[in-house]
């Protein structure tokens, strides 16, 4: 995800993926393949008979994010739970790619995005023939829900602050700094895996999520006690999986961000709030020609 390589990079070759959505229960085929240069993330549902199949992947396309982020272009098709996948391409460090699919959502796996980043790495990226934009922070950006928030601002690093809070249960409240320019961090972040409290489940299913959830794609936590067999991949994995699915949802921006974030309680909601709040300050980074880092300010 390093935004100090100078070119944009793609995938070698197709990489296939498979599986259950975790919120529709479908199942879906999605093959990443290499993109143009200055192209960026374009999603294409095979699917679909009417309309414009070309979704991409940009913060104004965000339809809705409860418990996942869905993006959709201006027929209304869409392709729903794309932050673990994006996670992926950001801390593999692709720019540009094209990804089909066969249905309407980007499949779970266990929950995490390390089958992603495994099989991203183990086809290759390749340098273009272009240079990589980032999106430098000038001044500070918040956006706010109550107590929670999250706020970005000026730094020559990229580090994310994050904290959450499930006092009334195992999860308690976690706090991690993150530096995403640390390889060290990659493999923690992209293994960690979603969750949600037994109490939520029925709740959720009732208005149509997880209909693919299951204990082998999520962790879930009934008070005191983790009900998945395998155990925690790391102590701090709750507040991991945050940190993965605000990385995702930010890469809707399609290139890397210089700058501090530092969350509250984050989810997509305010993740993709903060993306289009970047992106209405920084038109330029988002049109495929800039030719010099985007600077935003406020």
């Amino acid at each position: 995800m390093s935004y100090k390589s100078e070119r944009q990079h793609t995938v070698k070759s197709d990489i296939r993926f498979s599986g259950i959505g975790l919120h529709t229960g479908v199942e879906c085929l999605a093959v990443v393949r290499p993109g143009a240069a200055n192209t960026g993330l374009l999603f294409r549902r095979l699917d679909v008979e009417q309309g414009d199949n070309v979704i991409r992947a940009n913060p104004n396309n965000v339809l809705h994010a409860c418990h996942g982020t869905t993006v959709a272009n201006a027929d209304g098709n869409s392709v729903a739970t794309i932050e673990h996948l994006m996670a992926a391409l950001a801390l593999c460090g692709v720019d540009n790619a094209e990804i089909d699919v066969t249905g309407p959502e980007i499949p779970i796996y266990d929950g995490s995005a390390s089958f992603f980043v495994s099989a991203i790495n183990s086809a290759g990226t390749c340098a273009q023939d272009a240079d990589r934009q980032p999106i430098i922070v000038v001044d500070r950006t918040k956006v706010v829900d109550g107590d929670r928030w999250i706020e970005i601002q000026p730094s020559d690093d990229r580090i994310i602050d994050i904290e959450i809070d499930f006092g009334d249960c195992l999860i308690g409240r976690q706090a991690l700094s993150i530096d995403l320019d640390a390889v060290q961090i990659l493999e923690k972040l992209s293994s960690a895996r979603t969750f949600c409290r037994l109490n939520e489940v029925e709740a959720l299913r009732g208005i149509g999520l997880i209909l693919g959830g299951s204990l082998s794609n999520s962790l879930v936590v009934d008070g005191d006690r983790l009900l998945n067999e395998e155990p925690l991949r790391d102590e701090a994995e709750f507040v991991l999986h945050k940190a993965l699915d605000l990385i995702g949802d930010l890469y809707l921006l399609g290139a890397p961000i210089v700058g501090h974030i530092r969350a509250m309680r984050p989810g997509h909601d305010l993740n993709t709030r903060l993306a289009q709040a970047i992106a209405r300050q920084a038109k330029p980074a988002l049109r495929p020609a800039a030719q010099e880092p985007v600077r935003v300010t406020a």
